[in-house]
């Protein structure tokens, strides 16, 4: 059960309709995927979404951390047991410096094809062969971009039709447009869903402290990323300035960063983002150092994640005490084609099973090949077609596209 190779592949995913905020919009992710094969033949897949403006890095830089940084620590590595696995895996993660220094989305992508090979290899799902699963299942929340009126009423009355209980709106613009954004919310989504905010970092303390301060009418459950990642003193003002939750996005993409934030409480609560933190050891170590210093913990996305970190996302999660928030797994509703042939869409209410106990297959529980891979950025056979998303999708598309707002 040794690794015999490790491939690495630049995908292509569009989207069926732009996602904006305020430090990027885009119509496609480029993802980074990653194949680790085995002696006996055994394939493990994993997947990291590099963004610039979060960890530094690039699809290019992503592929060539994974080449050459990494994968001639992993050659030859025996997954036959799991402590010695988890213990190398961990080494070479400090080893390299990831926990003080962002390079998530290629580390993640990596480790997972590594606990996907190796649990496969074992027979057992990576669930089983992790840890015991705590958690059944989970209902994501909505996330809800920049729009115009049209696509935000259209998003709105989707989840709130597909029985959302938890949606977060993306601000960052002038006060007005953020407070016809949240009425509008509110308005639709009724008073007992959780309505959250994300600014991706396009206010200053003194605007975030105010901007919270104008919607608090609108019962807002938590403020995330309201100040750049760098502005720590800000976010420190914030959090002591409000009663809502302040929670940590692109402020938080390494162990020793969620260390700080904890200690000198800087925050409420972190979003723990898989590709953005490193995977699933990384993602692990912060949750036990919020619990540590009583924060609360989200479970996000990357914009764009296929199927391979949707499941293993949805692994995490069920391995774990229950988060505030879950977000994610919303492939059919934005990617035009995914490289799995599950479904990884959540249900009804945003609900969310392990998937092996549906097909009972080992690792990850995906079916998928490198062929598919290749044939991403196309049309490959068995795309997911949601028709009932139909009429949703063409006016988010309309809408969007005579839209004029540009990343910042």
């Amino acid at each position: 059960m040794k690794i015999r190779s490790i491939d690495t592949y630049k995908v292509t995913l569009p989207f069926r309709f732009g996602f904006g905020h305020s430090l990027a919009t885009r119509r496609c992710s480029t993802n980074l995927f990653v194949k680790v094969t085995l002696e006996n033949g055994t394939e493990g897949f994993g997947e990291g979404v590099p963004r610039n403006y979060v960890t530094g890095e690039d699809i290019d830089a992503a592929q060539l951390n994974v080449r050459r940084r990494w994968a001639p620590a992993l050659i030859g590595l025996d997954l036959s047991e799991r402590e010695p696995l988890l213990a190398h895996l961990k080494a070479v993660f400090y080893e390299s410096d990831l926990h003080r220094t962002p390079a998530g989305a290629s580390w993640c992508a990596l480790e997972l094809a590594v606990l996907d090979a190796a649990s496969r290899a074992s027979r057992l799902p990576l669930s089983q062969w992790l840890a015991p699963v705590i958690t059944p299942e989970i209902r994501y929340g909505g996330v809800v971009p920049f729009a115009g009126a049209k696509a935000l009423v259209g998003m709105l009355l989707f989840y709130k039709l597909w029985g959302y209980r938890t949606v977060k709106v993306k601000l960052g613009k002038d006060l007005d447009s953020d407070l016809y954004t949240v009425r509008l919310s509110r308005k639709i989504m009724g008073a007992d869903t959780i309505l959250r905010v994300d600014a991706n970092c396009a206010w200053n303390p003194e605007t975030a402290i105010a901007r919270a301060d104008a919607l608090r009418a609108f019962n807002i459950a938590s403020y995330e990323q309201p100040v750049p990642a760098d502005d720590l003193e800000g976010l420190k003002k914030v959090t002591e300035a409000i009663p809502e939750d302040v929670v940590v996005d692109e402020s938080l993409c390494t162990i020793e960063q969620a260390k700080l934030l904890a200690e000198e409480k800087l925050c409420n609560a972190f979003n723990i983002r898989l590709s953005k933190v490193g995977g699933f050891l990384a993602a692990k170590a912060m949750v036990e150092i919020a619990d540590s210093h009583s924060l609360k913990c989200h479970l996000g996305a990357q914009v764009g994640e296929s199927g391979i970190l949707s499941a293993a996302a949805r692994i995490f999660a069920c391995l774990n005490e229950p988060f505030e928030n879950y977000e994610g797994s919303a492939n059919a509703f934005l990617l035009k084609n995914d490289v799995t042939r599950e479904n990884l869409t959540a249900g009804f209410g945003g609900r969310g099973n392990l998937l092996w106990a549906r097909n009972g297959q080992a690792g990850l529980g995906l079916t998928i090949s490198s062929d598919r891979l290749g044939q991403a950025q196309g049309s490959p056979k068995g795309e997911i077609q949601p028709d009932s998303f139909s009429p949703l999708l063409n006016l988010l598309q309309a809408d969007l596209d005579n839209s004029k707002e540009t990343s910042r």
